[in-house]
């Protein structure tokens, strides 16, 4: 994908916009890559609907972006650096959006102007850099290299032939598509190279792949490009990039490819080392002037010549300029070497020669004989001739000697200058190199140590559910065990007082408590403070609770039934309630009792023995029954009784019928008045009506009703 040539680079001092803002119709996605240049973004077409690549112009050094979409200049001095640059790169978008798929080259659909800056939308290109190619398969052959290379050298030929310099050519900006097409990305690096502009440019490349004048203010052209799609060319097929230029300028360490046996073209590999040569003027000026290197026709059977000779046309120039600058300096050596040697003589001379005017002896004697011969009465001395010859000669030595030395000072300062450049630049590369790699592992240990956080988290509240689902299982399991024994001791103790109040209930039927001992009982209760709710003679269901209630005071199982020592425990703590009672009971039963009568004959229709129908309601959840019995009537006295199936208690009945046909029975049966066998009395009146005789009455205040009926006749 289109990316920018310092992608990953560190930045501090600006930001990137946000996904989901809107620059134009282009809608950003993500972020793609950030450099010094300026950050390049996956956006969205809203009219059209393709994903682009949007390359934003926001250099580091002159700009920031100021409320998270506004880029502005840092300083006043900058912004007309600022504004210059963007001229320039909108200048440049207008031109590249101009082609229409130029070979090799990313496509520029549109440029636009917006949050105080500019901005390229370009084909977003999906592959993979020729690095990231070479470093997964390794060098290209030479059918791989044929199939990027004249593509790359078709679309820049075009780029410099409207005035565009890319100056960033490397591996890492060649982007190979699925179908192994190249795409020359990333011109965040190029600048308008204008007719006759001859001013420095910003200096932004890659060592290994930049030329030379990249590092100084020298002029660039298309030679700049060259050396840069050379270097990258040289590291396909080798899988190394060349030495650093600013050092092969101190001490060359490039080894010639034309002589290295790599299996590739003779002239191929000699037109690289063309286009890698350290100086500008001795590189291919053109792409055209390149071209022809790099295809020259081999001389012999398919053989290359081992010395490759750029035309003349293109290469004239820079021929000269080489032959100059290389006499220039063998002069300046052999000039500094000369003069170093003469004033060494000279001053040998000097400090030598007789202070007196005397002659050398060491001359020859043919300048003794032209001396001689030259001498005049006005002319000096022989000896003092050469003197006058010699000071301005050592002069002009001295002042060539300071000249070489002012030459080679400059020339070590340069080169100490240009060393110190590329050992800043190598340094600060190196630095954020470093400081990129600490990110990386400090964003990569932020990572694992915020995903080991998030497992710990998952597996606490894993564990957490875990405990909480055991805890929750053994309480359910201790209150099904606290139930089932609950249950089972509730069972044990049911059954054990299910066995105590059978035996509770067989102890008080041995007493065959009669209806007056119950209302005794029922007197003592309540004078005790055992409200029975009455003395009916009826143990009832509040009887029974009362019962309970007095033994569970007295210290007794609450069993609710009577034993004989309880029953006489009762009696005795409420003797004087009870002495009260009876002596009203006696009054009571005296008032009641009918005198007896002498029997007179009384003129009925009942005489005789006769089935009779008794009958009784329902009473506290049993239910009604009738059954039949036999009554005997004798003058007028009535009597009978019967034994009830499965009991050996004999119930009875007795009355009479008086003259008036009036009927008065009392009935003592043992019964079902409460839930167990009892003793009790009825009282019973009635009449005799016609042939039938009829009677009625209840057992007590709140007892049970009964009836009974005889057809006389």
């Amino acid at each position: 994908m289109s990316a920018d040539s310092d992608a990953g680079a560190t930045s501090n001092d600006f930001v990137s916009l946000r996904p989901d803002q809107l620059v134009g119709r282009y809608r950003i996605v993500s972020v793609l890559g950030q450099g010094s240049f300026g950050i390049t973004y996956r956006a969205i077409d809203s009219e059209l609907g393709r994903e682009v690549a949007i390359k934003e112009y926001l250099p580091a050094a002159l700009a920031v972006r100021q409320d998270g979409t506004t880029v502005a200049p840092r300083s006043g001095s900058a912004a007309a650096d600022f504004a210059w640059g963007r001229d320039r790169f909108i200048a440049e978008g207008r031109t590249l959006a101009a082609f229409h798929r130029l070979p090799g080259v990313v496509q520029v659909h549109d440029f636009l102007e917006a949050n105080g800056t500019a901005y390229l939308a370009m084909e977003l290109v999906r592959g993979r850099t020729l690095l990231e190619q070479i470093e997964r398969q390794g060098p290209l052959d030479a059918a791989g290299l044929d199939g990027i290379l004249s593509t790359l050298l078709d679309g820049l030929e075009q780029v410099h032939g409207v005035g565009f310099l890319h100056r960033d050519i490397k591996p890492a900006n060649v982007l190979v598509d699925g179908n192994g097409h190249p795409v020359l990305i990333d011109f965040g690096a190029s600048r308008a190279a204008l007719d006759g502009r001859s001013q420095a440019m910003t200096a932004i490349f890659t060592p290994g792949y930049a030329a030379v004048e990249q590092f100084t203010a020298a002029t660039q052209g298309p030679w700049t490009d060259i050396y840069g799609l050379a270097a990258t060319v040289h590291h396909a097929i080798t899988g190394r990039a060349p030495p650093n230029a600013i050092d092969r300028i101190i001490d060359d360490t490039y080894v010639a490819l034309a002589d290295s046996g790599l299996p590739f073209p003779r002239t191929l590999l000699a037109g690289i080392d063309a286009g890698l040569a350290v100086r500008a003027a001795d590189r291919p000026q053109s792409i055209a002037a390149w071209r022809k290197i790099l295809s020259a026709t081999p001389v012999g059977a398919g053989a290359a010549p081992a010395t490759v000779v750029m035309p003349r046309a293109a290469t004239a120039a820079a021929a000269t300029a080489v032959a100059a600058s290389r006499m220039r300096l063998a002069m300046m050596l052999a000039a500094g070497v000369a003069v170093l040697c003469l004033l060494a003589g000279g001053w040998f001379a000097i400090g030598s020669r007789p202070s007196g005017p005397a002659v050398s002896e060491s001359s020859s004697p043919s300048s003794s004989s032209t001396a001689s011969s030259s001498a005049g009465p006005s002319s000096p001395s022989p000896s003092a001739q050469p003197a006058v010859a010699a000071a301005p000669a050592q002069d002009r030595a001295q002042e060539q000697l300071e000249e070489a030395r002012r030459a080679q000072r400059a020339a070590f300062e340069e080169a100490a200058r240009l060393r110190a450049e590329a050992d800043a630049r190598r340094k600060l590369d190196e630095e954020a190199a470093l400081r990129r790699k600490i990110e990386e592992e400090m964003r990569q240990k932020a990572e694992a140590e915020e995903a080991a956080r998030r497992r710990a988290v998952e597996d606490a509240k894993r564990q957490a559910a875990a405990d909480m689902a055991a805890a929750a299982a053994a309480r359910q399991q201790a209150e099904s065990d606290a139930r089932n024994k609950a249950e089972a001791e509730a069972a044990v103790r049911l059954k054990a007082e299910e066995a105590d109040l059978k035996g509770a209930e067989a102890a008080e039927a041995a007493l065959r408590l009669g209806q007056p001992d119950r209302q005794r009982i029922q007197t003592a209760l309540t004078a005790l403070g055992f409200l029975t709710g009455g003395n009916d003679g009826v143990f009832g269901a509040r009887s029974r609770e009362m019962i309970a209630a007095w033994q569970k005071k007295a210290g007794r199982a609450a069993t609710g039934y009577l034993s004989v020592d309880s029953q006489a425990a009762l009696l005795r703590e409420a003797a004087p309630s009870l002495a009260r009672h009876d002596e009203e009971q006696r009054k009571l039963a005296a008032v009641a009792q009918p005198q007896p009568a002498a029997p007179a004959k009384v003129a009925t229709p009942c005489e005789g023995t006769y089935r009779v129908q008794w009958c009784r309601a329902a009473y506290q959840g049993y239910p009604s029954s009738c059954w039949n019995a036999n009554a005997t009537i004798s003058s007028g006295v009535i009597s009978g009784g019967w034994t009830s199936q499965g009991s050996t208690d004999r119930q009875t009945f007795s009355g009479n019928i008086d003259a008036g046909g009036a009927v008065r029975v009392t009935y003592n049966g043992v019964g079902q008045q409460t839930h167990v066998n009892q003793a009790f009395t009825v009282y019973m009146t009635g009449r005799v009506e016609g042939n039938v005789l009829s009677i009625a009455g209840r057992a007590g205040a709140n007892g049970r009703d009964f009836s009974a009926t005889i057809q006389c006749r």
